[in-house]
């Protein structure tokens, strides 16, 4: 199934708990999250579209969410006004689950290097269309590629 980005991150926020998960954290968090599910799947995680921004890939609709924070902790959940609480599909559960357990130890700064490695999905858009959007087929290909 695909959700809002809201969702995800909501998601995510909620197995950080008392940990220090940043907007820069949780953004690439979203992003990796939505790779593996392309690449797993076969399909987004989130509808939105993910922009290649100076530190990395974005999704301005989330970015817009959670910009109050600045680089501090996201200390609450989002509020989700016109699409209400979705409820995950086990599947995505398992892939968010997964890459928060795998990612967590990253800050913010480490995991923009990750996405800013040569050959990568966000390079490819920000050499050829700087704050363009990247495209899924090449966070699938990426993703595919390199981690299954």
């Amino acid at each position: 199934m695909v959700y809002s980005v809201i969702t995800i991150a909501n998601k995510f926020i909620d197995l950080a708990k008392n940990e220090n998960l940043t907007n820069m954290q949780l953004q690439k968090m979203v992003y990796i999250a939505h790779g593996f599910n392309l690449a797993l799947r076969g399909t987004k995680l989130y509808y939105e579209d993910t922009r290649a921004w100076n530190f990395g890939p974005v999704v301005p609709e989330l970015y817009e969410k959670l910009q109050i924070y600045g680089s501090n902790k996201v200390t609450d959940k989002i509020s989700i006004s016109n699409v209400g609480e979705e409820e995950l599909d086990d599947y995505s559960l398992e892939i968010i689950n997964a890459v928060y357990d795998n990612y967590k130890k990253y800050n913010g700064i480490q995991l923009s290097n990750l996405t800013h490695q040569a050959n990568t999905p966000w390079s490819k858009s920000w050499k050829n269309n700087k704050y363009g959007v990247i495209p899924a087929d090449d966070i699938c290909e990426f993703y595919k590629n390199n981690y299954t």
